[in-house]
């Protein structure tokens, strides 16, 4: 009888802040959601503070990137799992 070991997936948000039209996340969740092999996925989005878009940008600019990250992580739980954000240089 082979063991097979539990899946774990990283995927990267960089742009593309949605789950329907994102093939490389929905192949990550076939992949964590198998039944033969269930697994974890982990989601992350990393706001980089010295970006210039973000420093030079309006507050309505700001607000709607976080809007769209807490869109994005309703989506992410609506699936089983959550989006974690976190800050650095990418």
């Amino acid at each position: 009888d082979i063991s097979i070991a539990p899946v774990a997936v990283m995927h990267w948000f960089r742009k593309g802040l949605r789950l329907h039209d994102n093939p490389a996340l929905l192949h990550a969740l076939s992949l964590v959601n198998n039944k033969q092999s269930p697994g974890e996925i982990y989601p992350v989005y990393v706001v980089d503070s010295n970006c210039y878009q973000l420093l030079k940008c309006s507050v309505l600019r700001a607000n709607f990137l976080l809007e769209c990250l807490q869109d994005l992580d309703r989506s992410l739980r609506d699936c089983g799992s959550r989006l974690y954000v976190t800050t650095g240089d990418p």
